[in-house]
C-alpha cells in the first residue's frame, strides 16, 4: 500500500453575538507555508543544531488580502496581538482506506479585540506570542470587526 501524508487546513470563522448566537460561520481553505511545513518535520525528526521547534500556541488575524504563498512566514498586516490557542482537541476518522487525525485549534478574539475600520482578511497560526514560527496563513472575506460580536476561529488541520 503507498500511502500520501498530505497535511492540509481549514479555518472556520465565526461571528457570535453577546447572547451567544451564531451570526456568520464559513470556512475557508488555508495554505501550510514552507516554514510550517519544516516545523512539522522538525518536530518530528529534530534539528540539527539550534533549539528545538516548539508546538503552535497563537493564532493572530490581519487586514492584507494578498493570497497566501509558500514563502509567507508572517501575516502581512496584522491587528493587535496574537491570540492565545484556548482549546485543542484530536479526532481519528477513516479517509481513503487510512486513519487521518484531525487536529482543531480554537481561539477567540473577544467584543473589545481587534476591533478597526479596515476589515480583517487574513490569519495564521504560530509557535510563540511574538516572532516564531507561522504554520499557515488564510485569506478570507472581508469582516469588519467591532464591539458588537465576537470572532472565534477554529481551524482544523488534516493529517
Amino acid at each position: 500500500m503507498d500511502e500520501k501524508q498530505e497535511m492540509r487546513g481549514c479555518l472556520t470563522l465565526r461571528v457570535s453575538d453577546r447572547e451567544g448566537r451564531t451570526l456568520y460561520e464559513r470556512p475557508h481553505k488555508n495554505r501550510i507555508v514552507t516554514s510550517g511545513r519544516m516545523l512539522v518535520a522538525h518536530l518530528f525528526g529534530g534539528v540539527e543544531s539550534g533549539a528545538s521547534p516548539t508546538q503552535v500556541t497563537h493564532m493572530a488575524i490581519g487586514t492584507n488580502g494578498t493570497a497566501p504563498a509558500d514563502g509567507d512566514q508572517a501575516l502581512r498586516a496584522q491587528r493587535g496581538d496574537r491570540k492565545e490557542i484556548g482549546e485543542v482537541s484530536y479526532e481519528e476518522f477513516p479517509e481513503g482506506g487510512v486513519t487521518r487525525v484531525r487536529a482543531r485549534l480554537t481561539a477567540e478574539f473577544d467584543f473589545d479585540e481587534a476591533n478597526g475600520n479596515d476589515p480583517l482578511r487574513e490569519s495564521g497560526v504560530f509557535n510563540a506570542a511574538e516572532d516564531g514560527v507561522m504554520y499557515n496563513r488564510v485569506v478570507f472575506d472581508p469582516v469588519t470587526k467591532t464591539e458588537a460580536f465576537k470572532l472565534t476561529l477554529i481551524w482544523d488541520i488534516v493529517f
